[in-house]
């Protein structure tokens, strides 16, 4: 009866697995077949990629797109290190997209982030026989390192330099500017009130100057009303003295006609003194009335200069009224 029992539990144990495995079949075969299709792309790092393994994660905006297919070392560059993305068909991945390592929170472990690609952009094309390259840009924290050591440096120069200023020689002469600052301030408490009339004395010396400059500049005005007054008089001077020129070169002139006519008249022995007199009276009488004039003023004008060559300057004349005009 026992023996019947076991026999039975064995058998429904083996019909049931049987079903099972037909179901698991069934289930395979319908759903089984079903691949997911992925696009490849290469990206390089400069930096350690430690904490990145094989199938981590790939992300964009935190959702998982794809894992890492391949990392080795760039055949053509020994500083840099390749790694094949597998990423699911369709993922918006852009020509302005970009990769960066990001780690999982303290364990250590790494993961490549998909970062960039704006919406207009242009969709990155790759495929199996031309893989398409994403590039990459350091970490924050790789980044936060490598400024780390230059800030550091940095920080040792400051250190280095105040530990030097303050040395106890340069304390010292602090001490002593400090002591000569407060010994300067003391003394310009005790003479306060020369100060302050060194500042008065110092404005009433630019009030006087400012009234010598302006009196100054009226003198320099009339100065030079003067000496244009003097040109005006200078010009007039030399343009009577050119007309007395011309007078007395007319004169010149017609006396050197005149005995040039009597010179002809004596060589033809028609010289007649009486008939010269009487032809050349009228001649002979403007040039003596030209030569006159001429010397009255000449005299009047050296006479002018050498009483006073200063009234030419400094002298107003008065203006010579016309006929009928008012004094």
């Amino acid at each position: 009866m026992e023996k019947r029992l076991n026999y039975t539990i064995v058998g429904s144990f083996v019909i049931g697995l049987f079903i099972c495995l037909i179901a698991f079949m069934f289930w395979l075969g319908k759903y089984g077949n079903k691949t997911t299709q992925f696009d490849y792309y290469h990206t390089y790092f400069q930096e350690s990629v430690s904490g990145l393994n094989i199938a981590s994660l790939v992300k964009l905006r935190g959702v998982e797109v794809g894992r890492v297919k391949k990392i080795s070392i760039n055949k053509e560059n020994s500083e840099e290190v390749e790694v094949l993305l597998e990423i699911n068909k369709g993922t918006p991945v852009k020509v302005d997209s970009y990769t960066s390592l990001d780690s999982q929170g303290i364990t250590g472990l790494k993961y490549i982030e998909l970062k960039g690609g704006s919406k207009d952009a242009k969709q990155k094309v790759t495929s199996k026989e031309n893989i398409a390259t994403i590039i990459s840009k350091k970490s924050m924290l790789t980044s936060l390192f490598e400024s780390g050591e230059s800030i550091t440096t940095k920080i040792d120069d400051i250190l280095i330099r105040v530990s030097t200023m303050l040395s106890d020689e340069n304390l010292a002469n602090i001490s002593n500017v400090v002591d000569n600052l407060a010994s300067t301030t003391a003394y310009i408490d005790t003479q306060k009130e020369s100060i302050d009339k060194m500042f008065k004395d110092i404005t009433e010396l630019k009030v006087s100057i400012e009234k010598n400059i302006n009196q100054l500049t009226y003198k320099s005005g009339k100065f030079l009303d003067h000496t244009q007054k003097f040109e005006d008089e200078l010009l007039v001077s030399f343009k009577k003295l050119g007309e007395m020129s011309d007078k007395a070169a007319a004169a010149s002139d017609e006396t050197r006609i005149f005995f040039e006519k009597m010179q002809k008249e004596v060589d033809s022995g028609q010289f007649s003194m009486a008939q010269i007199a009487e032809e050349n009276l009228q001649i002979i009488n403007e040039t003596a009335h030209a030569l006159k004039d001429l010397s009255i003023e000449l005299d009047e004008t050296v006479k002018d200069l050498s009483d006073s060559p200063s009234d030419i300057l400094y002298k107003s004349r008065a203006k010579n009224l016309g006929p009928g005009e008012g004094k």
